[in-house]
């Protein structure tokens, strides 16, 4: 259904969009509450959002609400799938029936207060909920995506943007269960975080989803591939040991490089998609604003204006917002401020632009009557953070990660020699970025500690 939708985005041709429209029809005829249909969920969440990105192209309601039954009718019966192995002899890749909470059918999506279960399953379901509290402005089903956002970010979720922390059904665990060295955190699930911060946005624009999301693009997404894009991650450590990952017992998922090919390939393709439409997630616009979630260097054309971004993001706090406006009325330029960001330097058209009072739940505000190449530059500096991790998380008490701008920094047995944890960081930290000038990093900002 995705595919059919992007293939029709791009060419026009909807010879496949109309496959898959009756595909949705036949589906719809099979499940649901009326008479002569059946109740059913599906074991992966998956068709939720494919029924919603034809909805999108198409504007047919009836694939929107359909896709709402599914969310509404998940956890209603907690025994689904365990009478459906007794009725049909079927057996579920990789899904333990009696295990609820693994595909998330414990509880109503709206009864559902914690991030529990297979991660990638649980994100996108998240996804379509986040979309249709959107689309139906249903206050109570945002709600839902709330607290279970806050329940993800702030006790169940790395530094990197992973979630998911064990490889036993690739799933979260409990709170401030994070393990450096035996973490999974697949890149799927980091792309399903940036599907659903996404998502989020449409219902608030609040600056802490489009943090999260920069910080898994960053992080927990693009480093899933190699440079060259022919080895991936599909789990993502952040601590590894040679002779130890990859090979033990407990051990034997986390591999120290990135393998040719997985059994599972799901994540070398969603990574893909999730790139090359990267332009949906950098830009929002409704009928009084322009959104800019993400400091990419880029052209967006927009419905209000042209934009063209020049940008040194991530490496430096400097960017040029042209803008070309394409109607002849006021509207605001909302642009994201990472909550990172101190000293900002705003000027728009060579003249200082006042902060003050504009920057409003993380994004700046800015309104006028926009000309045919009006710039808007932003300035501040990049320093070195240090970041600590909630003392609950035990693997982490009296250690201290390394940020500068949104990348997350780490230490190579190849700079700093075999024996990585004998090393520590000086309490006053004298930490300075080194421009890479050689090799497959050449042009990147490394550190100097």
């Amino acid at each position: 259904m995705e595919a059919a939708a992007a293939y029709y985005e791009v060419t026009g041709k909807d010879r496949l969009l109309h496959v898959m429209e009756r595909m949705a029809e036949h589906i719809g005829k099979r499940f649901g509450t009326e008479e002569g249909k059946e109740p059913g969920i599906p074991g992966h969440q998956e068709i939720e959002l494919g029924l919603l990105r034809l909805y999108e192209v198409t504007g047919k309601e009836n694939y929107k609400d359909l896709a709402r039954y599914f969310i509404e009718q998940r956890g209603k019966d907690p025994d689904y799938f365990v009478k459906e192995r007794k009725k049909r002899g079927w057996v579920h890749f990789d899904m333990d029936v009696n295990n609820r909470e693994y595909n998330q059918a414990h509880a109503t999506v709206y009864e559902q207060k914690e991030a529990v279960g297979h991660s990638v399953r649980a994100v996108y379901m998240y996804t379509a909920m986040a979309e249709l509290a959107s689309l139906y402005k249903d206050e109570k089903l945002y709600q839902a995506c709330c607290d279970l956002w806050e329940n993800m970010t702030q006790k169940r979720m790395y530094i990197t943007g992973g979630i998911g922390s064990t490889v036993d059904g690739e799933a979260f665990t409990i709170d401030y269960d994070l393990p450096n060295d035996t973490v999974y955190a697949e890149t799927c699930a980091s792309i399903g975080l940036v599907f659903f911060a996404r998502k989020m946005l449409d219902n608030v624009m609040d600056g802490r989803y489009a943090d999260v999301m920069e910080r898994a693009l960053y992080n927990g997404i693009i480093s899933g591939m190699q440079l060259d894009g022919k080895r991936f991650f599909y789990v993502n450590p952040l601590e590894t040991e040679p002779g130890v990952s990859g090979k033990l017992y407990g051990y034997k998922h986390v591999l120290p490089e990135r393998p040719g090919w997985y059994a599972c390939a799901c994540c070398p393709p969603n990574l893909v998609r999730m790139v090359t439409s990267l332009g949906k997630y950098a830009w929002d616009e409704d009928e009084t604003a322009v959104y800019s979630h993400l400091f990419l260097g880029q052209e967006a054309a927009l419905g209000k204006a042209d934009i063209r971004v020049e940008s040194a993001y991530p490496w430096e706090g400097s960017m040029t917002y042209h803008v070309s406006a394409k109607i002849d009325e006021l509207f605001t330029l909302a642009i994201h401020i990472p909550a990172y960001v101190k000293d900002l330097r705003v000027t728009v058209n060579g003249e200082a632009f006042d902060t003050a009072g504009e920057i409003r739940d993380g994004y700046l505000y800015i309104s006028r009557k926009w000309g045919s190449d009006d710039q808007v530059e932003l300035h501040f500096p990049l320093p070195v953070r240090k970041i600590y991790a909630s003392t609950h998380v035990r693997e982490d008490v009296g250690c201290v990660a390394l940020m500068r701008g949104p990348v997350v920094y780490c230490f190579e047995g190849a700079d700093n020699g075999a024996n990585l944890q004998a090393l520590a960081v000086k309490k006053e930290l004298d930490a300075k970025p080194l421009v890479c000038t050689e090799g497959k990093l050449s042009g990147l900002t490394l550190l100097d500690v």
